[in-house]
């Protein structure tokens, strides 16, 4: 039932977490608001369209609202495969927003508690978006805010806030909300219905969902049925670095392709405080958000690092937010460049990795080789400030050594590719 599940009980105290109605400028309790939206802005997943205007269309919420559902009778209108942001910003739209019952909609989350990829960043590490309590005086929402009407900032009077700082406002709208949740659960499967046929209706499912408690010693399952199921388990305790290059294959420059040795490298996503990793000297492999953080943490902490990227992000400027360092990054990259402070982490790009070794014999070591790639000048702009060292010739091979494991930051391959990709019709590339 609501506020039920396994480990989630609702205080006593006073509400943590405020759920501000955005219709309310004066947030009078004793008005009657309806909360439900009249429409909504969506974009199609497609690259037709070269206006703002032809990109996005209007979606009458209202008229989608209509329930069509004729098929059999199922334990869940929905099951959320995921406590994180996703799972829990999903489950309280449906509730809060479309009128689900709050009992018909269940989050399954495999950890003992909600939010536990937060919970897993290194210490250090902080939201590079920032977050800021605006409701009141404006129509706009904390950007970190998993639903309209609730604040991070509020909660955590954080405006970059931690992992485990962020799991914490999780948490608290899963208590107050009392959403329906069952914790130290894992879904083993995930299949159709009997007599299920696509082809003789307009929605998918319904679905029977297996699930194994992590606290039984007997292995027994449960099956449940629902009408849908969200796929909301997230990306970061799925690393990408165990994905190997294939032979003769032409994918040669694809970013989420492994080099050899990789199993080697330590991902930055296993790290949980880069202060306490042992070692002073490092070699930071991958650029961007990820890599610019790592140097930035490392150098905060005394150590020296060399970061091999294969792109210059950090003198990019495209006006896309996802080409180039957000603001947050490349502010704090200035101050560990800055002249007064030392160790400042080399950058060096644009340069791919191309094998990690470890010494057999000597200190046990690592040797990374990577070879030097052309300069695209037209990328390159000095509105950061930031220099990085002269490139080598093209093609040439750069080897460095590090006595400790070099550190991976190349992303994610995600829950989808990790675990569930056989669930999903994926169009034609």
């Amino acid at each position: 039932g609501r506020g039920g599940g396994d480990g989630i009980k609702k205080k006593d105290e006073d509400d943590i977490v405020r759920f501000i109605p955005i219709s309310s400028n004066d947030n009078n309790e004793n008005d009657v608001i309806d909360k439900s939206p009249k429409e909504g802005y969506v974009t199609p997943m497609t690259r037709d369209g070269n206006t703002k205007e032809e990109r996005e269309v209007i979606l009458d919420v209202q008229s989608s609202r209509e329930d069509i559902y004729d098929g059999p009778e199922t334990d869940f209108d929905v099951i959320v495969v995921g406590g994180g942001c996703a799972g829990i910003g999903m489950s309280l739209m449906l509730s809060r927003n479309f009128g689900l019952d709050y009992d018909r909609v269940l989050i399954v989350e495999q950890s003992s508690q909600v939010g536990e990829s937060f919970r897993r960043w290194p210490k250090e590490m902080k939201f590079i978006s920032p977050s800021f309590n605006q409701q009141g005086w404006t129509n706009s929402f904390d950007l970190n805010a998993i639903h309209y009407d609730t604040s991070p900032a509020f909660l955590l009077r954080s405006e970059h806030p931690t992992g485990e700082e962020y799991a914490i406002y999780l948490e608290a709208i899963v208590e107050q909300a009392q959403l329906n949740i069952r914790l130290d659960t894992n879904v083993t499967s995930i299949t159709p219905l009997e007599n299920n046929n696509e082809n003789d209706k307009p929605y998918p499912g319904p679905f029977q969902v297996e699930l194994s408690n992590n606290m039984s010693l007997s292995g027994k399952t449960e099956t449940l049925s629902s009408r849908y199921v969200v796929w909301a388990a997230g990306e970061f305790q799925y690393p990408n670095e165990k994905k190997p290059i294939e032979k003769d294959s032409s994918n040669n420059d694809d970013d989420s392709a492994m080099f050899p040795g990789a199993e080697l490298c330590l991902h930055n996503s296993r790290i949980a405080s880069y202060a306490e990793l042992p070692g002073d000297d490092f070699v930071v492999i991958g650029g961007y958000e990820s890599g610019v953080d790592a140097a930035y943490n490392l150098a905060k902490a005394g150590k020296k690092s060399k970061v091999l990227a294969s792109t210059p992000c950090w003198s990019i400027k495209t006006g896309d937010p996802s080409t180039e360092l957000a603001p947050y990054t490349a502010s704090r990259l200035r101050d560990v460049l800055s002249n007064e402070f030392s160790p400042k982490p080399q950058l060096l790009s644009p340069i791919r990795v191309i094998a990690v070794d470890k010494e057999i014999d000597g200190n046990g070591g690592y040797h990374v080789a990577a070879k030097w790639k052309a300069l695209d000048e037209d990328q390159i702009s000095d509105v950061y400030g930031i220099n990085m060292k002269k490139p080598g010739e093209t093609d040439s091979i750069l080897v460095v050594t590090t006595p400790q494991p070099p550190i991976l930051c190349n992303g994610f391959e995600g829950s989808v590719a990790a675990q569930a990709s056989h669930l999903f019709d994926f169009p034609d590339a």
